[in-house]
């Protein structure tokens, strides 16, 4: 009588491992540790204290993409794992392992299998964020922030391993070919405020390595001991069985700028104080750079005009709600969360009294949450070396006499500007009095005068919308009417003559329309945004 094995542990009767290389193409942020909740929030630091994506992170996302449109999960606990509410000795395990991937500014591999070239902190950006009062229009108290990101460019070294048991191995293979496809066209986001811009990665083909043990048959194992297991494991992503995707509708806005249009950075340089934002887009170049934040900020501010037009709702103001930093904090986040078809689509922060429950004038309550609506960052189509962005930020102070010195830009480095379109401009601030210029009040800004830019592109998850998905769309199409009409600046300085642009064309994706005027000639959405705002102006009379 044959006996079958007393097998211990979890059971696995193939593997599936796949290596490559995450090629950010937008800047990146997971999370460290900070010694001071003042200070700007850090990158995640290994043990080894090498920049990393934990794959905590890394599974995370791969989960939510591939759970689609389920926000049960069911369909996958099988292969991501799952545990029962209240019954923490229930579930099980994920059989999808996924490892550290440690970040590196250059592809090659180090002899532990790691980067070689492991990126720098001092190679890192700095993203400056303010929240602005819906009454006053200045920064709201306690609501600055910052953080460090990884530029694009970047490499991450991504490591991740299926166990396969019993007969789920032809769709164990789908499933991987489906996220594999997923990372190649760049439908999976990493890390924080993946609405706002960040998180953007590719993956590689040229160092992509995909293989598969088979741990039941000696020869399987003789090859996983020799290590050399099948490759170029072929398969069908349409097997994958996965929940139904996300609906996302993609917007792109050809433009130009009719004014300077520049988001300010938060460093000063030693010749010209206010300088345009730049993201690094690679090791050897530099762009000016429009974060997905500044424009995504520009659009609520918009969209909140056009729905408390329609609606006849004021913000609350803040200065009357008492003088300590948590007053005007519950304050703010009420000025943001009073607009329910803005929030639905521009997110919302957590608050205790969110609910599902319909509120007076009918509408089910938006839950706190995550934007329907991504930005993402726009870049100039000019871009400049490093090394000449440093002679700007730290110029050579000029010559003269002791205290008199000042730094300046040398003559062959704000030519090269000017050809790129950029040009320093002086201001001064004018006595009230004598009419002459004011004492120590010179300013200087380096205007992008004449610089062209990529297309701005926005996504909009649809499913995300639920019940508010016709009204929120017909507010985003308003806005987007009045953007090509010339009514929303973008980036700083609007009021100092900044910031004007020309928007050129409005190319729609993934929804029945092709254009902006196609969707905004759409009865449906016309009776579903009318029928919003006159509930909501009984709500409020």
């Amino acid at each position: 009588m044959t006996m079958k094995p007393n097998r211990r542990g979890r059971p696995m009767d193939r593997r599936l491992r796949l290596r490559g290389l995450l090629e950010t193409t937008s800047p990146l942020h997971v999370g460290g540790i900070a010694a001071d909740p003042a200070e700007v929030l850090p990158v995640a630091v290994d043990g080894r204290e090498r920049l990393y994506v934990p794959g905590t992170s890394l599974a995370g996302a791969f989960r939510a993409w591939m759970e689609g449109a389920d926000t049960t999960g069911e369909k996958l606990q099988d292969f991501w794992g799952f545990v029962k509410e209240n019954q923490p000795n229930s579930g099980r395990a994920s059989r999808v392992v996924v490892r550290d991937a440690p970040i590196a500014s250059r592809t090659e591999e180090g002899e532990d299998g790691g980067p070689a070239h492991p990126l720098e902190v001092a190679d890192l950006g700095i993203r400056d964020g303010v929240g602005i009062d819906r009454v006053t229009g200045a920064a709201a108290p306690g609501f600055l922030y910052a953080r460090t990101v990884v530029p694009p460019g970047f490499y991450l070294f991504l490591e991740l391993d299926i166990e396969v048991e019993g007969g789920d191995l032809e769709r164990d293979r789908a499933r991987l070919a489906a996220l594999i496809a997923a990372l190649r066209d760049e439908r999976v986001r990493l890390g924080a405020s993946g609405s706002k811009g960040l998180g953007k990665v590719r993956l590689l083909d040229e160092r992509l390595d995909v293989r598969e043990h088979d741990f039941t048959t000696r020869d399987g194992l003789l090859a996983f001991v020799r290590d050399m297991p099948e490759q170029g494991v072929p398969s069908d992503a349409s097997k994958a069985d996965l929940p139904d995707r996300r609906e996302v509708l993609t917007v792109e806005l050809a433009w130009r700028p009719t004014a300077p249009v520049m988001v300010r950075d938060g460093r000063e340089g030693a010749a010209v104080k206010t300088l345009p934002l730049t993201t690094r887009v690679g090791p050897d170049e530099v762009a000016l750079t429009l974060p997905g934040s500044s424009i995504k900020g520009a659009l609520r501010s918009h969209a909140e005009f056009v729905e408390r037009t329609a609606c006849g709702v004021d913000a609350p103001d803040a200065r009357g709600n008492g003088t300590d930093a948590d007053d005007f904090s519950r304050a703010f986040r009420a000025q943001l969360d009073q607009l329910d078809a803005v929030r639905a689509l521009f997110g919302t922060a957590r608050t205790d009294e969110a609910s599902a429950t319909p509120n007076v004038a009918g509408h089910p309550e938006h839950r706190w949450g995550s934007a329907a609506l991504t930005v993402e960052d726009c870049v100039s189509t000019v871009t400049l070396a490093p090394s000449t962005w440093e002679k700007v930020v730290g110029a050579a102070p000029e010559e003269g006499d002791g205290d008199n010195d000042r730094p300046v830009l040398d003559p062959a480095t704000r030519a090269e500007l000017a050809g790129k379109g950029m040009d320093q401009a002086d201001h001064v601030a004018i006595d009230r009095w004598t009419g002459g210029a004011a004492e120590h009040l010179l300013f200087n800004v380096l205007e992008p005068h004449g610089v062209t830019w990529r297309p701005v592109r926005l996504e909009i998850d649809l499913t995300r919308l639920g019940d508010y998905r016709d009204s929120a769309l017909a507010l985003l199409l308003i806005v987007l009417r009045d953007m090509r009409d010339g009514l929303v600046p973008l980036g700083g300085m609007v009021t100092r003559g900044f910031g004007d642009i020309e928007v050129g064309s409005v190319a729609l994706a993934g929804a029945r329309w092709e254009s902006l005027d196609e969707a905004l000639a759409d009865g449906e959405l016309a009776v579903a945004w009318e029928r919003y705002w006159s509930c909501s102006m009984g709500e409020t009379s």
